[in-house]
């Protein structure tokens, strides 16, 4: 009769609200699931990084292009690439800053964060190198400052976007873990 009253009452929870279910050295248990966007949530600037760095880096591609054929609006793309790229590492960098009050990273991997700084502030150079007019709005100086910086973002984001010194870890995996 008990066992009974107990499986009745997990499936009236079960059913009441959303639970998750676990199953760990064979028992299965049942836990209502972490909240989504609380304070200890993840972070929001390896998304932002992890939007903008393809932008740069296709800065290359399209700077490579212009030189090749000397069409234009290669240039034209080139300057928007960076652009949006460079808006994406603006709010990348006040989500670091919010993602430090929020709590949701607990220190910051300084290489990383120097590397992604130093890609940011030459992509702004190469942006003011494509300003000017014509063939030398790219070649040489554009075409290497893309060229540096695609390096120092492939190189740097191989391992992730973020910049946390620890990633947060999710609370179902590492109690499972246990």
């Amino acid at each position: 009769m008990d066992r009974n009253f107990s499986t009745n009452e997990l499936m009236d929870r079960a059913s009441s609200k959303r639970t998750i279910a676990l199953i760990s050295r064979g028992v299965l248990t049942l836990r209502p699931p972490p909240e989504p966007l609380s304070r200890s949530g993840s972070p929001l600037h390896p998304r932002l990084i992890g939007l903008g760095a393809p932008l740069l880096i296709a800065a290359l591609a399209t700077d490579l292009a212009y030189a090749n054929s000397l069409l234009f609006q290669w240039e034209n793309f080139s300057i928007w690439l960076l652009a949006g790229g460079l808006l994406l590492a603006a709010l990348a960098g006040l989500a670091v800053l919010l993602d430090i009050v929020l709590h949701r990273i607990t220190g910051i991997h300084w290489v990383r964060f120097s590397g992604f700084s130093v890609a940011a502030l030459l992509s702004l150079l190469n942006a003011l190198v494509h300003s000017r007019d014509a063939y030398t709005a790219v070649v040489p100086e554009g075409l290497a400052l893309s060229a540096i910086v695609s390096v120092i973002l492939v190189i740097i984001g191989w391992r992730g976007w973020s910049v946390s010194a620890r990633q947060t870890t999710n609370p179902i995996i590492s109690e499972e873990a246990q």
